[in-house]
């Protein structure tokens, strides 16, 4: 049994796995860190770049393809669900193929697996600096968006034994591994967690540009899901919990004022949305319901002209004056 083993979750990107294995195969290999792939693509050019690999003696590569006969959705919850309890290794270290950690960083996280940690999460850009916590709660308050990203959290095999993945998959796919996490540490004694701060760049930078899946259902995935999510999670987090609502927006901004021009303009937001949406926007988005409003039913081609000129003197009085009067509107200065 290795320290950790890397488990990738993957689907026709080829070319991404390519990219990572050509940075990662052999720091992997000298750190003694397993990797297994979890294929579900639809041809077999990623089974052929990995088998080149192992071809040329990485033998801790291991790569399994899931059933081709099987629907998209049970292939993605098969691939997970093994991605999270087959490798044998003490550590599990979950990634997709957009998200991968550089190996400048490994030593450092075996460092804090040589010390028994439950859960190690490392990212950079919005962190402010590496913490140490013994409660869930203080862990998930300042690791709430990190942890949303596969391929940013290790954490120790044997505790995902005890959680029951068929069922967070069942009540939220687009958050069900936060949420396995989540719960299974939620009531460990004397827990131990960390977040590393790496800086700004501290993953594999992509010359691939490929739109995820919840580009294309934003408000589905962080207004409905998210919010679903947050609820879900464990009594443990209850004294966090309210203001983990709106965390994503204050910190990622994807709701920021020129995020939902370009919704609009997209039309991933339009009234529909937002009439089915509105009762979870209150305390997920800080922009008020009526400024959304306003948003929601301009013309497109509007919206893109807005979100199309942000440094136009047209676009920076019209977003001023949004924003004074959003302001006006929640009661902030």
């Amino acid at each position: 049994m290795s320290k950790l083993a890397i488990s990738f979750i993957t689907y026709n990107r080829a070319k991404h796995i390519k990219e990572d294995l050509d940075i990662i195969a052999q720091p992997t290999k000298e750190c003694d860190i397993d990797i297994y792939i979890y294929d579900g693509s639809a041809d077999v050019r990623t089974e052929y770049v990995v088998k080149q690999y192992m071809m040329k003696g990485y033998d801790h590569i291991h790569y399994f393809r899931t059933d081709k006969t099987m629907s998209l959705t049970d292939s993605a919850n098969q691939r997970i669900i093994n991605a999270l309890i087959v490798p044998d290794a003490e550590y599990i270290w979950l990634c997709g193929d957009k998200f991968v950690i550089k190996p400048e960083y490994y030593s450092e996280i075996l460092s804090y697996i040589d010390q028994s940690y439950d859960i190690i999460t490392i990212y950079g850009g919005i962190l402010k600096g590496t913490r140490e916590f013994n409660k869930p709660s203080r862990f998930l308050d300042y690791a709430i968006v990190p942890i949303t990203h596969f391929g940013s959290t290790i954490i120790r095999r044997e505790l995902l034994e005890l959680s029951d993945i068929h069922k967070a998959r069942e009540e939220n796919k687009s958050f069900s591994v936060p949420l396995i996490y989540l719960r299974v540490i939620a009531n460990l004694e004397n827990f131990k967690g960390i977040v590393i701060d790496g800086g700004k760049q501290v993953n594999i930078s992509s010359q691939y540009q490929v739109k995820r899946g919840w580009q294309s259902c934003v408000w589905d995935t962080w207004v409905l899901n998210w919010y679903q999510f947050i609820c879900l999670l464990p009594d443990t987090y209850e004294n966090v919990r309210k203001n983990l609502f709106s965390r994503i927006d204050k910190e990622v901004h994807f709701f920021s004022i020129r995020m939902l021009l370009l919704q609009r303009s997209e039309d991933q937001l339009n009234l529909k949305i937002y009439m089915k949406c509105r009762k979870y926007a209150r305390k997920i988005i800080i922009a008020s319901n009526m400024t959304i409003l306003g948003i929601a039913i301009l013309p497109r081609s509007i919206a893109k002209w807005l979100y199309g000129f942000p440094n136009s003197k047209g676009y920076r009085r019209i977003r001023t004056q949004m924003i004074k009067l959003d302001n006006f509107i929640t009661g902030r200065s």
